[in-house]
């Protein structure tokens, strides 16, 4: 509607074809830099989380072969493999609450690592 209004209010050399053709090549040109860089976004997005997911396999599967190593070494180091455990429970709890308060604490205040729920 409003390019209808506007039609009749511009001047004649307006709305020749020379200037159609560079408002189309100009709205083109915006179209392509816009995918362009919605494209580079996504990309880098994916690279995150690929590394994000990376590091969070090799992390458990180092805690595991910890385990696993530790069991290997006999009863002794079964007071090692119970604190490792609760360590592993205590990290995923404070990344992955079950209660979603939607708000984080950063740095931690109870002296552990990682994120923890605000109280």
């Amino acid at each position: 509607m409003l390019g209808l209004l506007l039609h009749g209010l511009l001047p004649e050399h307006h709305l020749r074809d020379a200037s159609k053709d560079t408002v189309k090549v100009g709205a083109g040109m915006i179209a392509t830099l816009s995918a362009l860089v919605l494209g580079l976004l996504v990309g880098s997005a994916k690279s995150t989380f690929d590394t994000a997911e990376a590091e969070m396999t090799q992390g458990g599967a180092k805690i595991i072969l910890l385990d696993r190593l530790l069991a290997d070494y006999g009863p002794e180091t079964k007071a090692a493999r119970e604190q490792l455990r609760r360590t592993v429970a205590t990290q995923i709890e404070d990344l992955w609450p079950e209660e979603k308060t939607g708000c984080r604490d950063w740095p931690p205040s109870s002296g552990r690592m990682g994120w923890r729920p605000c109280r």
